[in-house]
């Protein structure tokens, strides 16, 4: 259960301590833009990336070393409760065709069924057999009851197997082994467990350890954890006894393999509780940093020597990781904005291509277009804008149709509940364009190129879903077009 209030805290040090200012979310956004962000799209099987190898030895040195920087005191219950006021709930919310989507659970203490009580005496007497007894990952702090959160805790530890072992005896020398244990095992668990919330993605430390294990691992391998972990949270949330989280353990464990649990517990552990300029600082130090620099920069053009500059990794439903850097200080094509040039320039692609904001409008600009190219007044595009949030707003699951219904379903029945999330969003996102093609007959749409262009004014606009994933990813489609970006 302290995984539950420990929650709160790590999402807040995995996802706040790089301190990088957050890349507005839709077109009508006033925050204020102090620097400019490049965008690197990391496809699946888009290179020939092969994980890095760490054997026994080296991975328990370095874990050994790491860990003298871990400080378990840090999740103190004080700090812990006041996070929780602000921590998003987690009890199960049906998504389409029934299934749950994860969220991080708030504590609530009840008394134990006798059903529970024996799951506890489970995980007590799996604790004294492999690591020496107690309460060994720090679960039942604040109550008797296992939550699904501790659950999914307990089915990671379980798919390490052996790692887990060579982790403790790399923490022999601590002052206390198990506790720094359990961090670094609650920290792997929320990790995973943010790739599982509706919309994936991560910032912060939690950006930068994505990065790394794209760097480590390759884009394949971390896809495929991705998709085994959303099947072990839907059996070991279920999970009533012991065994059934041992089987979702060992099915997960073959996903992972020996290999990727050393990666994850060493870039997990020199992640805990710092900073994303820290870690940067950390990796070139760690087993492999070479080969896995020069695989950063074959898949998506990453260096992990600017690794504090990350701000965010998307994953979508084609299977690509989308990077987003922050660049303090670098020079756009599009000058800032300034009192005589209301021009943000929000997002760089890698063709130079950009996302700017002007008078709340979201537009992308070809490379080497000037600011002027941008309408100083669109009112159709207003309007349009307008009445997309107006629909998307309106919009429900009954307006699915059935064949997206039924893709919805088989990415649930898989266990992929973050997919079919995002499977529902892209649905809202037809839907909205179909309703938006009926208001408009007098702009022309099209299914190739931009969705609709304006005759009389030649003002092209691109209706599409706000997620950062999408803004992120879209310019590389149209990377030659100027648009407006049509968001909700």
């Amino acid at each position: 259960m302290v995984l539950r209030r420990a929650g709160a805290l790590l999402l807040a040090l995995l996802t706040a301590c790089g301190g990088a200012a957050r890349v507005p979310r839709t077109a009508s956004s006033e925050e204020a833009a102090d620097a400019w962000y490049s965008q690197r799209v990391v496809p699946l099987g888009g290179s020939d990336a092969e994980p890095v190898e760490l054997d026994k030895e080296e991975f328990t040195r370095a874990v050994a070393r790491l860990a003298r920087e871990v400080r378990p005191g840090r999740v103190s219950p004080e700090v812990v409760r006041q996070l929780l006021a602000h921590a998003p709930d987690s009890e199960p919310a049906s998504a389409v065709g029934g299934g749950p989507i994860y969220r991080l659970a708030s504590l609530k203490v009840r008394p134990e069924t006798a059903e529970e009580a024996e799951l506890k005496r489970e995980y007590l007497r799996w604790c004294q057999r492999t690591q020496g007894g107690g309460d060994c990952l720090r679960l039942l702090v604040d109550g008797p009851v296992l939550g699904s959160e501790d659950r999914y805790a307990v089915a990671l530890a379980l798919a390490m197997g052996s790692v887990l072992e060579e982790t403790r005896h790399s923490l022999r020398d601590m002052a206390d082994p198990a506790a720094v244990l359990a961090l670094v095992v609650w920290s792997a668990t929320l990790y995973f467990v943010l790739w599982a919330l509706p919309e994936p993605i991560s910032k912060g430390v939690a950006a930068a350890l994505t990065v790394g294990m794209l760097a480590w691992l390759g884009v394949d391998t971390v896809w495929g954890l991705m998709q085994g972990w959303t099947r072990l949270m839907e059996e070991a949330g279920r999970a009533t006894t012991f065994g059934e989280l041992e089987d979702a353990g060992e099915t997960y464990g073959k996903v992972m393999g020996e290999n990727t649990a050393r990666v994850l517990v060493m870039l997990v552990t020199a992640a805990v509780g710092v900073g994303a300029g820290k870690l940067s600082k950390k990796m070139p130090g760690l087993p492999g940093y070479a080969q896995a620099a020069a695989q950063a920069e074959v898949q998506g053009g990453t260096r992990l020597a600017t690794l504090a500059e990350v701000e965010s990794v998307a994953a979508t439903s084609e299977g690509t990781f989308s990077i987003l850097a922050r660049r303090p200080g670098a020079q756009a094509t599009v000058p800032p904005a300034t009192p005589s040039s209301p021009v943000r320039v929000l997002v760089q692609h890698q063709g130079g291509n950009q996302q700017v904001v002007i008078n709340g409008q979201r537009w992308h600009v070809p490379a080497g277009n000037p600011a002027s190219a941008i309408p100083k007044s669109d009112p159709v595009g207003d309007q349009l804008q307008a009445a997309a949030l107006r629909l998307a707003q309106r919009w429900g699951p009954h307006q699915l149709s059935r064949e997206e219904t039924e893709a919805i379903r088989q990415a649930i029945a898989k266990g992929a509940h973050w997919l079919a999330r995002l499977l529902e969003r892209e649905a809202r996102g037809r839907s909205v364009e179909r309703q938006l093609r009926d208001e408009f007959p007098m702009l022309k749409w099209s299914k190739k190129g931009v969705d609709a262009v304006d005759p009389s004014t030649g003002y092209r606009y691109e209706v599409l879903s706000g997620t950062e994933s999408n803004l992120a990813l879209h310019g590389r489609r149209l990377a030659d077009l100027m648009f407006r970006m049509v968001t909700f």
